[in-house]
C-alpha cells in the first residue's frame, strides 16, 4: 500500500515536471526571423552592414537562440513602412522621425510603437529645376508645378515643409503648400527633375539622390530641414511593437546592439562603409563619390543619439497632427536608447 502510494507520488511529480518543462520551454521560445522594412538612399547604410555582415545571426547565435534568418523589404515613404509594421509583415520599420511619432501616437496604449534606434542624421534638401523658384514663397500661385515627397503629409520631408511654411506665413499657414505636394520614390522623383518637362519640378531628396541633382547643374537647391529646424537633426529612425520586443528579449537585444555596432563600423571605417554602400545596392555612383558623402559628418551622420526629435513633436502636436504630446523624446525611444544625450 506504502509502494503503491509513494509510486503514484513520484509519478504525479514527474508529470508535473514534465508540464513545468513544456511549459518553460514554450514560454521561452522566440521567433526565428527578423524582418526589416527600409527605403532608399544612404540613410539605410546601417541595416545594409547589419544584413551583409550577418551580425544578428551570430550574435543569436551565441545567445542561444540557433539559426535565425534576416531579411530587408524595400518600400518607399514613411506611410508605406508604417502600413508594413502595422500589418506584421515586417518586424521593424525604418522611417523618417515624423512617420515614427505619427505611429507612436496612433498606437499609444495599445501596439505601443516605439524606436528602438535611430540611424542618421542628414539634412534634407529641397531642389528644383524650375529657375523661377529661388526661395520658398516663390511657390506660392504655381500651378504647374508639383513638389515630391515620399509620402504626401506623412514623410519626414513633407513636415519639414510644413514646418517650413510655419515659419514662413504663421502656423495657421502650416499646410500651404501641401496641394503641390505628391507621393513619389525618391528615384523616379530625381529622374524626373533631371529629365524636365515633367510636372514635378521639385523634389525634397536624400543623400545619393539629392547629390546627383545638384551635381547635374540642372537643379538648384532652395532650403534644406538644417535651415528649417535651426541645425543637424536625426532625420530616421528604426522602430517596432512592444510585443515583438517583449516576446523575443533576446532577439531584440541582438537586434539593438548590431546597429551600434554597425553604425560604429561605419564611423571608423568609412571607405569601407562606402563600399559596402556600393557594393549592397549596386549602384551606380563612382565609389569617390559616395566616399564624399559618407565621410562628410555635414551630410551624413551615423548617430544614435535623438537628436531636434521633440521639435518634431512639438509641431506635430501644433498642427493636430498627433494627438499625444510626448514629455520627452525618451516617451517615444525604447529604453535600450536612455544611455544617449537625447533632444
Amino acid at each position: 500500500m506504502l509502494q503503491r502510494k509513494i509510486s503514484r507520488n513520484i509519478a504525479v511529480i514527474g508529470v508535473a515536471a514534465a508540464l513545468g518543462a513544456g511549459l518553460a520551454s514554450t514560454a521561452q521560445a522566440e521567433v526565428d526571423k527578423v524582418r526589416f522594412a527600409q527605403q532608399f538612399g544612404l540613410l539605410y547604410l546601417p541595416m545594409h552592414v547589419v544584413v551583409d555582415k550577418k551580425m544578428v545571426q551570430s550574435c543569436a547565435k551565441a545567445a542561444g537562440l540557433g539559426d535565425v534568418k534576416v531579411s530587408m523589404h524595400r518600400f518607399s515613404g514613411g506611410a508605406a513602412v508604417n502600413q508594413a509594421l502595422l500589418s506584421k509583415n515586417v518586424d521593424f520599420a525604418a522611417g523618417g522621425i515624423g512617420p515614427l511619432l505619427k505611429l507612436w501616437d496612433k498606437t499609444k496604449g495599445r501596439l505601443n510603437v516605439k524606436a528602438m534606434t535611430t540611424l542618421a542624421a542628414m539634412p534634407l534638401k529641397l531642389n528644383t529645376n524650375d529657375k523661377g523658384v529661388k526661395k520658398l514663397e516663390d511657390y506660392v500661385g504655381l500651378t504647374d508645378h508639383k513638389i515630391s515627397t515620399p509620402s504626401v503629409k506623412v514623410s519626414i520631408q513633407a513636415v519639414v515643409l510644413q514646418m517650413a511654411a510655419a515659419k514662413k506665413w504663421g502656423p495657421e499657414n502650416a499646410f500651404k503648400l501641401d496641394p503641390l505636394t505628391v507621393s513619389m520614390k525618391h528615384p523616379s522623383a530625381a529622374a524626373a527633375l533631371l529629365a524636365g518637362g515633367q510636372s514635378v519640378k521639385s523634389h525634397f531628396a536624400t543623400l545619393p539622390t539629392s547629390y546627383q541633382e545638384l551635381k547635374s547643374g540642372k537643379v538648384h537647391n532652395v532650403l534644406t530641414s538644417y535651415d528649417v529646424l535651426g541645425g543637424e537633426h536625426s532625420t530616421v529612425a528604426m522602430y517596432n511593437a512592444e510585443a515583438w520586443k517583449n516576446d523575443n528579449p533576446k532577439l531584440y537585444k541582438c537586434v539593438w546592439q548590431s546597429y551600434r555596432k554597425a553604425m560604429a563600423w561605419i564611423n571608423n571605417n568609412k571607405k569601407d562603409g562606402a563600399a559596402l554602400y556600393k557594393r549592397f545596392t549596386k549602384s551606380k555612383l563612382k565609389i569617390e563619390e559616395i566616399e564624399g558623402m559618407v565621410g562628410d559628418v555635414k551630410e551624413m551622420h551615423y548617430s544614435l543619439s535623438p537628436s531636434r526629435t521633440m521639435k518634431f513633436a512639438e509641431f506635430m502636436h501644433s498642427i493636430k497632427a498627433i494627438k499625444n504630446m510626448p514629455a520627452s523624446w525618451k516617451d517615444f525611444y525604447w529604453e535600450n536608447n536612455y544611455d544617449q544625450n537625447g533632444s
